[in-house]
């Protein structure tokens, strides 16, 4: 700790540390410089004690919801017809539905839908640097391809998917429309959705293959299994988020339980085992201003705050004014409390 006091003489006993193990430098630089030991497990024990009394009575007052995981298995046992109707409409690309073409890159090239502030448009900069580096067609992509993989164990659905593909759009179309319509008076017995009798093609063997293949807790691996074949784990969530991303069960609990109610899918509330990613805690609380929350381009508010924050702290030391903070505030007179109480004035004297 160096004071204005340089040259007092540091005759105290116990507060003047022995130096002469230092190196010449050291001792220059130090020489009638007050000095005092300083216990640094003590100090670190101090300080993680508090910071474990704040943390449990935080949590207490302020805690957030910790809610069972909603998957694919749990929406397909719990709520069948909802499943069914989802995956119906990403068959049949329903905007409502199947919100893909709300995201833009990089899903698709169309950036109207990107977030934006101003001319600050990152994924539209992303796109034309990359390109569309995720494309992602819904029908494809959610629907045939996982039901191709559910047809190694159930050839019918093979059969049922040959037949769909092989149909021209305007067939697809009216047999998906015609099996969406008898939804509306569907009925669910034992976990399997019933409809009324009607020309449906194969569009009927196909969501029941894909409600089995949700119940059976299997459609989120047939999603991160495309494309990575090669690997024993992955991480890459995105189809399987997609799939559930408008109008369905997950967003629904999402809403209304959890409150993640932005249309796109961004840095919100974790939840889960503890203690989850407390390390996004200082990106999530700005999702709790409803004007931010609120936003389309919420996400992209929120990085650019951060941002800035960011920059702030990282140039702290030569803004004028800022970097004078310390100084005003003297946490440091309480940190070396016992020294400024003792010696303080006695040095300034001296000097």
């Amino acid at each position: 700790m160096t004071t204005d006091a340089t040259n007092a003489e540091p005759a105290r006993a116990g507060e003047v540390l022995d130096l002469s193990a230092a190196g010449t430098r050291t001792q220059k630089n130090l020489h009638g410089v007050p000095l005092k030991p300083y216990d640094l497990l003590r100090e670190g024990f101090i300080v993680f004690a508090l910071v474990v009394i704040a943390t449990v009575i935080l949590s207490i007052v302020f805690k957030a919801p910790d809610y069972p995981t909603v998957n694919a298995q749990g929406v397909a046992t719990a709520q069948p017809l909802a499943f069914v109707q989802t995956a119906a409409g990403i068959l049949a690309q329903d905007p409502e539905i199947s919100s893909v073409a709300d995201y833009g890159p990089p899903y698709d090239a169309d950036t109207g839908a990107a977030q934006h502030i101003g001319p600050i448009a990152p994924a539209a900069w992303a796109k034309d640097l990359f390109g569309v580096t995720t494309p992602i067609d819904p029908p494809r992509d959610l629907i045939i391809k996982p039901l191709r993989r559910a047809a190694t164990l159930d050839p019918a659905i093979g059969l049922a998917v040959d037949r769909y593909t092989g149909a021209t759009p305007q067939q697809q179309a009216a047999w998906l429309a015609a099996y969406r319509k008898a939804l509306a008076t569907a009925t669910v017995t034992g976990g399997a959705v019933t409809v009324t009798s009607g020309d449906y093609g194969p569009v009927a063997v196909m969501m029941d293959g894909m409600l089995r293949l949700g119940r059976s807790g299997l459609l989120e691996g047939a999603f991160a299994a495309d494309g990575n074949n090669y690997y024993p784990y992955t991480f890459d969530v995105t189809k399987a988020l997609l799939f559930f991303s408008i109008a369905s069960p997950y967003t629904d609990t999402a809403a209304h339980l959890q409150q993640l109610g932005n249309p796109q899918w961004g840095i919100v509330h974790e939840t889960g085992n503890y203690p989850g990613a407390w390390w996004l805690d200082v990106y999530q609380v700005w999702y709790e201003v409803p004007a931010i929350a609120d936003a389309d381009n919420a996400d992209l508010i929120v990085v650019v705050i951060m941002t800035v924050l960011f920059v702030i702290l990282l140039t702290l030391p030569f803004i004028p004014g800022l970097r004078r903070i310390p100084h005003g505030v003297k946490v440091y007179r309480l940190i070396w409390r016992d020294w400024y109480r003792k010696y303080a004035a006695e040095a300034r004297g001296q000097g």
